[in-house]
């Protein structure tokens, strides 16, 4: 067994942007009443947040790509007001939050509140499910190994899905970009984790579903590494073993 194992977030532990495109469609569906017209809806805004997205001014713009902080991610986030460009965001998000449903709905040529549709995708969008089978193997591996966690994004949302969806029960520590003002695939932020649990990285995996970001930092940082293959990301940085789902993982942790 690996002395410790360290886990990617989103798409690795929890769905994400599943989560986020079911909250545009049933957002847009309670409005239009129909499916054809709510897939039309909730492709237009989620168009329009990742065009808006762009708008962001320079400073805010280099944050969020350091850090790792996404569109949809955006539309939901808290911010740290004492962080400049996370203040920045805050006030930029105003803005941008209501405008994604605005151009949304004139696009389709339909009419209704974006500050509500906003709220509502926020409520709906504020769940965390788990993967069927990732409590399973954090039970099986825990007692065994250390355990951790790289997460891209802003603080004050990864927390909210670290807390909510219950895993920070299982981690000796959690390494959040927006906290550590680096992100993977930085060695930087394998290397800090490390040295927090006091294990080389040759003596580490990493098991993600981003071959850019986990699988590639991974193998800088010199970790085997392990691609939970979720069918969102392409094939990338190849790593030391490919899977479908977190339960394939057990035979070659156990060998690790």
């Amino acid at each position: 067994m690996f002395a410790a194992v360290i886990f990617d977030l989103d798409e690795t532990l929890i769905p994400d942007e599943p989560v986020s495109r079911h909250a545009f469609f049933i957002t847009a569906l309670e409005l239009t009443a129909d499916d054809a017209r709510a897939k039309e809806l909730a492709a237009a805004a989620h168009r329009e947040a990742v065009a808006l997205w762009q708008t962001l001014p320079s400073l805010a713009a280099d944050y969020v790509t350091r850090i790792g902080h996404s569109a949809l991610e955006g539309l939901w986030a808290t911010y740290d007001p004492g962080v400049a460009a996370e203040a920045l965001l805050e006030k930029e998000l105003a803005r941008i939050r209501p405008e994604v449903w605005r151009r949304a709905l004139a696009s389709c040529g339909l009419s209704g509140d974006p500050e509500r549709l906003q709220l509502r995708w926020q409520a709906l969008r504020a769940r965390f499910p788990l993967f069927d089978d990732c409590d399973e193997l954090l039970a099986r591996i825990r007692p065994r190994t250390k355990l951790a966690m790289i997460t891209n994004g802003v603080s004050g949302l990864q927390r909210r899905k670290v807390n909510g969806s219950g895993l920070l029960h299982w981690f000796d520590v959690v390494a959040i970009s927006g906290e550590l003002g680096i992100g993977k695939p930085d060695a930087r932020i394998f290397e800090w984790v490390c040295s927090q649990l006091n294990v080389p990285p040759s003596r580490c995996a990493m098991v993600g579903d981003n071959p850019e970001r986990d699988i590639q930092g991974g193998i800088n940082a010199g970790m085997q590494t392990a691609w939970v293959d979720r069918g969102l990301k392409p094939r990338g940085a190849k790593a030391d073993v490919e899977v479908k789902s977190l339960g394939e993982l057990l035979p070659w942790l156990r060998r690790g």
